[in-house]
Order: structure tokens, then sequence, then C-alpha cells
């Protein structure tokens, strides 16, 4: 009895056990889905959208997921992703269960291939939607559908099918249509007249649809048809009046950000201004064009942008940059059958050959252009045959029908049953005819079908294609945040397990500089990762810029080779150099990249060789230098090499986890190489060893005269003069004053831009070093001012905006140069050296600053007071400025997480025009919090 009672005690435990566990993931499930709906972040959205998708979910609550997301993602113009979950949302949704979603998931699919530029797969899904709107008996619906698919054709240049779709849509909107509705049917219409070279005509439509939209007040109809009045001014020869028209339509769609009309626009402008002349202006437009076409990733619009550049640049003498645009746009055009664009093609490859000199090929070329246009115009001569014919056969036939109705009064007259009998056969020939035309439709329908399989089947093709360039990429992701996440984490760990025992005092204090050389190794390691995952991005961007300079190339292969030699001999290595440069050369190049370049890699060449001789080779060539790295080490495979130069590739998954890495090194160096006009290239045998080869094109010249101006004496120590010092973060402005001052400098300080304009001019100090963004009076207003009162001492920028473009912002307006926080003590005394007197002695180098650092920590509750406020009273140009004040400082006391925090804020609050998210000033609150915490244990 005992025993049963146990096993009956034990059932019972596991039921409830089982109950509570279903209980906690409803509970999780409830939490997510809470979150899902408040936040508009698109990363944060997605993760929580897949994070959902993998638990139990109702088939309503799946569909308002995909619902959300589609939306969401079409609003931020992400079509690609738009496109993926409002396929799902059809998948998931039925007409019979969800008739309007599942409508509109089918609708929208057109909407979002045609903003990609996709117009065949965009008409099949429309008309797929047409079908649907049909059913839920919507003459609105169908009328703005067959809208689209008229505007769909428009842009595939089939007149003849926009037109009929668009009278279809008209007739539709007169009945049940709105004043708007009306207005866009008529504004689209003249769109086709203009085609049809009926330009006034099509002016007084717009002139006409304008008037409505004003009345409504609908600023985006009225641009659009101010764009079109323009193509018709353009059509027509009337350029200024053209230009005026583009020009207003682009204010409009730049006050807006609309990226497809904007590359629209910038296309027509860029055409009216080469016809003009402006061959600068057109230049700009074209070059605006291509870009916010690509940023849409829209290729009908990208063609056009192509083609107009081609002309541009071949009007400018740019002949081998016109070939190349025109090619590629010449493809794409046939690739998506703008016959149109073919036709032109063909005329501006015929100039491009003869301005090359290839005249006989631009005879063949300038013939195959008017055979299209013979073609073509042959086409449009035989439709305008046919429709004569048509209208002629109808005008026949009325007459016939006329003189049938006259002989069968006659015949009434005399012969009754003759004319019973005329009728009768009249029927059976209209029956007749009725049968013949509904086999014939029969007909054309099945093999529109038939042709309609065929594409679908194509196109379905092409997807999977696609998806599978998507998985590929999917897997390089993740390598590289694995491979990330380790090279991150392993410094991290060993920077934060010290910090912890300095502060818990588990350390000897003959130990302090030992433990604090680990934290520095670490940070070193950790700051370079840093730099090369910034130069990508910059290189991506377009926005990293090459330094060039004059010195001598020698001395720089010495100093990387001195600097590898030590890690080659810690791993029991040999590192040879043989050099035929001689003693010196002098050349022009970027010297920080080239140097990166080669430390990257003899530092590959060094880990992946573990035993054996690495050697740098380097050579002087017809075109520059040759520098190559051949190594004894583990090689590659030839399925290696290929993917060695991609973004965070190393040879296989295995090689990151033997020999460590993130994958970035060889990539970064490639790229930097091609920005100088070179090229990385390798060979390798797998267990044999590899060999990398760096050309750089450059010249020698002679030895340069070394200037002693820039440079500081090796006796001097110390400095003299007066630093005016304006810094609005107290514990910033103490750390940066105690810091001058132990270089025996006299420090005057001040918390804003306008306290700075007032001491300038009653203390006169030797050097001015301004914060870029102050309260009452930032940075720039108070160096505008000093100039405009005759200030002539040195002013530089201490920021820590250091980007390249905005450096060069600085030094346009004229400030001096600049400084960057969190500061590098060394660049610090050099700068002011350059301007200051010198002396023999130096106070401590090194002052102790763990008081400020305390003070800074110490400061966290009134600012998480003045954020919570500021966030409260919806003030984000105050929130901004406490943000900003707390990353400076945090970056300049070390204190990463929270600098991390508030950079986040502080770009949110600069980058959007709309009020920064609860998450983003929760984020920052709490680790404030958590710094007051964690300083209150230690205490």
């Amino acid at each position: 009895m005992l025993g049963q009672f146990k096993r009956l005690l034990f059932i019972c435990f596991i039921i409830v056990l089982g109950v509570f566990s279903q209980f906690s993931n409803a509970q999780q499930q409830v939490t997510l889905l809470e979150q899902f709906k408040l936040t508009n972040e698109w990363s944060e959205k997605q993760q929580l959208a897949n994070q959902l998708l993998a638990t139990e979910l109702t088939n309503q609550q799946q569909i308002d997921i995909y619902a959300s997301v589609a939306e969401r993602a079409f609003e931020l113009s992400n079509y690609p992703q738009a496109l993926h979950y409002y396929q799902l949302l059809e998948q998931s949704s039925t007409f019979e269960r969800q008739p309007e979603l599942h409508f509109r998931a089918i609708k929208m699919q057109g909407v979002v291939q045609y903003f990609q530029g996709l117009l065949q797969p965009a008409i099949i899904s429309y008309n797929r939607a047409l079908n649907l709107a049909v059913r839920l008996k919507s003459p609105l619906k169908q009328a703005n559908l067959l809208s689209n698919i008229g505007l769909a054709y428009f842009n595939m240049h089939n007149m003849e099918l926009a037109l009929e779709h668009y009278q279809q849509a008209k007739t539709l909107y007169e009945n049940d249509g709105s004043e708007k509705d009306k207005a866009d049917i008529l504004h689209n219409i003249a769109g086709v007249y203009i085609r049809l070279s009926r330009y006034d005509s099509a002016l007084e439509i717009y002139r006409q649809v304008i008037d409505v939209f004003q009345q409504l007040g609908d600023e985006e109809g009225v641009s659009r048809a101010h764009g079109n009045m323009a193509v018709a001014y353009a059509e027509s020869g009337r350029n200024q009046l053209a230009l005026h028209y583009y020009q207003l339509a682009l204010r409009y769609y730049q006050s807006v950000d609309d990226a497809y009309q904007l590359s629209v626009q910038h296309t027509n402008l860029a055409g009216i201004n080469l016809t003009i002349g402006e061959l600068d202006a057109a230049l700009y437009h074209a070059k605006a064009a291509q870009k916010y076409a690509k940023q849409i990733d829209n290729k009908s619009l990208r063609l056009a942008a192509l083609q107009v550049l081609a002309k541009v640049q071949l009007v400018m003498g740019d002949i081998d940059t016109a070939k190349q645009n025109l090619e590629q746009s010449i493809a794409l055009a046939k690739e998506y059958k703008d016959e149109l664009r073919v036709k032109d093609g063909l005329g501006i490859e015929a100039l491009l050959s003869a301005g090359a000199g290839d005249y006989k090929r631009a005879i063949q070329l300038h013939q195959q252009f008017i055979d299209y246009q013979r073609g073509i115009t042959s086409e449009e001569v035989m439709k305008a045959l046919r429709t004569f014919q048509s209208q002629f056969q109808s005008s026949q036939l009325n007459q016939e029908i006329k003189q049938l109705k006259q002989e069968r009064s006659l015949q009434e007259l005399k012969i009754e049953k003759r004319s019973q009998l005329t009728i009768l056969l009249s029927i059976v020939l209209v029956l007749v005819l009725i049968c013949a035309v509904a086999l014939y439709r029969r007909a054309v329908e099945k093999n529109a079908k038939t042709q309609l399989e065929q594409k679908v089947a194509q196109r379905t093709q092409e997807l999977q294609y696609v998806a599978q360039e998507l998985r590929a990429a999917n897997q390089v992701k993740s390598q590289f945040l694995a491979n990330i996440s380790h090279e991150i984490r392993t410094p991290l760990t060993a920077i934060l397990g010290q910090t912890d025992d300095l502060l818990n005092g588990l350390y000897e204090p003959q130990q302090l500089q030992a433990e604090l050389l680990v934290i520095k190794k670490h940070s070193d390691h950790l700051k370079g990762l840093i730099n090369d995952v910034l130069d990508l991005s910059k290189i991506e961007a377009n926005r990293l810029d090459l330094d060039v300079s004059e010195f001598d190339l020698v001395v720089i292969v010495n100093d990387v080779y001195a600097m590898s030699s030590l890690q080659a001999k810690n791993k029991g290595l040999t590192l040879l150099l043989e050099s035929n440069l001689g003693p010196s050369f002098w050349t022009k190049l970027d010297l920080i990249r080239v140097k990166q370049i080669l430390i990257n890699l003899l530092t590959n060449a060094i880990k992946f060789t573990e035993s054996g001789i690495v050697t740098l080779y380097i050579d002087h060539t017809e075109q520059g230098v040759c520098f190559k790295v051949v190594d004894t080490g583990i090689g590659m495979t030839t399925a290696q090499i290929k993917n060695i130069f991609e973004c965070f590739q190393q040879g296989d998954n295995t090689i990151s986890r033997r020999f460590g890495g993130s994958g970035l090194g060889l990539s970064l160096s490639q790229q930097l190489a091609i920005m100088m006009g070179g090229y990385i290239s390798v060979e390798s045998e797998l267990g044999k060893g590899s060999e990398f080869t760096f050309n750089v094109p450059c010249k020698q010249y002679p030895p340069a005269k070394v200037s002693n101006e820039d440079e500081i004496p090796e006796n001097i120590t110390g400095l003299v003069g007066r630093v005016l010092l304006a810094e609005d973060h107290p514990d910033n402005r103490r750390l940066i004053a105690r810091f001058l001052k132990s270089t025996g400098l006299e420090v005057i300080t001040a918390n804003n831009g306008e306290q700075a304009v007032e001491l300038c001019l009653s203390e006169f100090p030797d050097i001015v070093l301004l914060d870029i963004q102050m309260p009452v009076m930032d940075g720039l207003s108070a160096f505008e001012l000093l100039k405009k009162c005759g200030f002539t001492k040195p002013i530089f920028a201490l920021t820590a905006n250091a980007m390249s473009h905005e450096i060069d912002d600085y030094l346009a307006m004229g400030f001096t140069g600049y400084l960057s926080k969190p500061i590098e003590k060394e660049t610090f005394y050099r700068t002011l050296a350059l301007y200051l007197d010198s002396a023999i002695e130096l106070p401590s180098s090194n002052p102790d600053i763990s008081d400020l650092v305390d003070s800074f920590i110490a400061s966290f509750d009134d600012e998480i007071k003045s954020l919570t406020v500021h966030f409260a009273a919806k003030d984000f140009i105050a929130l901004q400025q406490d943000s900003h004040r707390i990353l400076g400082a945090a970056q300049i006391f070390t204190l990463t997480s929270v600098a991390d925090a508030a950079m986040n804020l502080d770009k949110a609050l600069l980058a959007k025009d709309q009020p920064a998210t609860d998450a983003e000033v929760a984020a920052l609150v709490d680790e404030l919090i958590q710094q007051l915490s964690k300083s209150s244990a230690v205490g």
C-alpha cells in the first residue's frame, strides 16, 4: 500500500509540473506578443516575430504577425522583406475566412513588385487581386487595380493596353469614385496622350486635375501633375518651362524623401539639362538618379538613370565610362523588355563608337538604329491602319444596315413572308458571328494562359535561385557573427576579469603595473578589431578617404619588419626580409594604409605557420612596387582561395577555432589596395604554404627635404602658455584640465560657448580648445563670433565627432585643427607643442583621475533625473544635449557600457525627425543605475 501511495504521489507531481510549465510558456508568449505590438524598430520587430513564430501560435496570431511585419517593412521601403511577408500572409490566410486580408496580401505583392521595377510580375499579382475584387463586389477596388495595371503597362511602353485599362477604371470611377479618384485617372490618361505626342491635350488635362488636387489639399497629386507637365513641355521643345516644372516636383519629393520619385525627377532633370547644354548639372542629376534607384533596388529606374548618365558622359568626352554605363543599361533594358530604351541605346552606342574612332561599327549600329526605328514606326502604322480599317468597316456596316432597313420597308409593303425570311437569316448570321467570336476569344484566352504559366514557372525558378543566394548570404552572416562574437568576447572577458580583480583588491601592489598592462593589451586588440569593422563600413559607404603623403618606403618596411619579428620569434619562426629597393625609396601613397596592409599580410602568414620560415620580398617594378609574403604554413585548397578575400570569410569554419581571427583582415586589405589602384593576389598549396602578392602603382621621387618645424626636440619635456578649455561636462573639463596642467600649462575653463567667448576676449589665451556641442552657445557659433571680434590665436575643435567629412567641415570653417575625444595624450602634447613655448622640466605626465571617475559616477543621480524630466516633457533638444554630455565623459573615463547606451540615444535623436523610443532612454538610465550600484558596492 505504501509503495502504491508513493507512485500515485509521484504521478501527481509530474502532472502539476507539466501544467506549471505550460502556464509559464504561455506567460512568456504573452510578454513577447506585447513587446512585438509596442515596438516599431525594424530589427527588434523582426527578431521578436521570429521568436514568436518559433512557438505554438494560433492561425490568427500568425496572420497578425505576418501582416504587421509586412506593413512595417513596406513603410521603411524594405521591399524584399515586405514581399516575403506578404507572400507568407497570403499562404496563411484564405479568401473564405479572411477575404479583405487575403485580397490585400495579394494586391500589396503587386505594389511591392512595381516599386522594385518588376513590372511583369506586378501585373500578374494585380490580376490575381482583380479576380478577388470582383468576388468582393467592390467597384472601387476593381478600378484601383485596373489603374495600377494600366500604369505598369504604361511603364512597359505598351500604350494600347495601358489606355484600355485606364478607360475601364475611368468608367468605374465615374459611377462610384470620389473627385480625387476621377482626377487621378484623368492624370494617368494624360500621360498616354504625351506618349502619343498630343501634348496640348495632355497639358489641358493636367491643368484641370491640378485645380482638383489643390481644392482637395493633395500636394502629392499636384507634384505628380507638375512632373508630367514638365515631360510634356520637354517633349514639345519648351525646355525652360520643362525645367521649371521638374524643379517644382523635385522640391516636393525632397521634402517627403520619396526615393522612387526622386530618382524619376533627377533622371528627367539630367535629360533636360543635357538638352540645354548644362553638363555639370546634368551629371549631378544623373548620378543622383542612379543613387536613389539603387537605394530602393528598382531595376527600371536604374536603367533609365544609367542611360542618361551615359549620354552626359559621352558629351563630356568620358567615352570609356559612358560605354560601360550604356552596356549595363542596354542589358537591363533587354532583360526587362524595355524596347524604347534598347532603341535609344543603339543610337548612343553608335555615337560612342564614332567618338572612339571605330567608324565601321558606328555605321553598323546606326543602321541597326534606323532599322529598329523603321520597325517601330511600321508597327505604329499598322496599328493606325487597323484602327482606320475598323472604323471604315463600322461605317460601311452602318450604311448597309440603313439600306437593309429601307429595303425591308419596301418588302414589308409587298411580301410579308419574304421579310420574315430575311429577318430569320439575319438572326442566324448573328448567331454564327457570336459563336465565331466566342471560339476565337476562347483560343486567345487559352494561349494567354499557357504563356502566363510559362512566365510563372520562369519567375518561380528565378525566385528559387534568389532564395539559394539568400541562404548562402545568411550562412556567411552567421559565420561572421560567430567569429566576431568570439573575437570580441575573448579580450572583453580578460578586461572585465582583470578590472573586477583590481576593484576587489585581489592583487599584490607590486603586480599593479602588470595587471594594467594585461588590460591595455586586450583593449588595444579590441580597438583594432573595431577599427577594422569601421574601416569596412566606411569603404562600403564610400566615406573612407586616402591620406596621401610623401615618405620613405624603406623606413616603413623596416618598421613593419621589426614589429613582426617579435611575433615570429615568440612562435619559434624565422622572419626574413629581402628588399631590392636600395637604401631609400621615397614615394607618395597613404602611409598608414600601406603599413596596415603589410602588417595584415605578415600577421596572417605568422598566424597560419606552425614551423618554418616567413619571408617578405620587395621589388621595384615598372608600375610601382611589388610586395610578396611567402610562408611555409598550412596552405589552402582552390575552393578556399576563392573565398579568402570575402568579408568575414576564412579558409573554412575550423580555422577560426584553431587560429582565431574575425576574417576581416584580408578583405579590408584587398579593398584598401584597390582604393590605392593596386591589388592583392594569392597562390597556395594545401600543406605546403602560401604566397600573397601585393602590387601597388607608385613612382619613386627624390628624397624629400624634411622640415624640423613640426618636430618636438627630444630634450624638451614641458610647455609654457595659457590655454582656454571650453567643455560642458564637468568631469571631462576637470580631466582634460588636469592633463594640460601636468604639462606645465596655465588652464582657463568655460562650461559653454558664450562664457568661452567672454574669457577669450578678456584673458587673451595662447590657444583655445572648443567643444562642439555645448549649451547656451555651441562651439561652431562661438568660433564664428570670435572670428568676427578679431580673435587671431589658434582655435582647435575638441570633439568626439571625428568622422572625416566632419573634420573637413571644421577645417573649412577656419579652425586651426581638431583634437578628438577620448584624448590621446601624445597627440595632444605634440599638437599643442607646435603653437606654445617649451620648458625644460615637466611635471607628472600621468595624473591620477580616480577621483574624477568617482565624481562622474556620483553625478548619475542628477543625470537620471534630467533624462527622465526631458523625455516626459518631450523636450528632445535638451534630451540630446543630455545624451551627448554623458557620451563625451563616458568615453574619456572609459565607461564603455554607459558610452554605448548614450551613443545609441544620441544617434537616434540626431538621425530621426521622430521622438526617441522608450527603449533607448530606458537603456541609458539602466546603465547609469548599474554603475551607481557598482560604485556603492565597492564603497
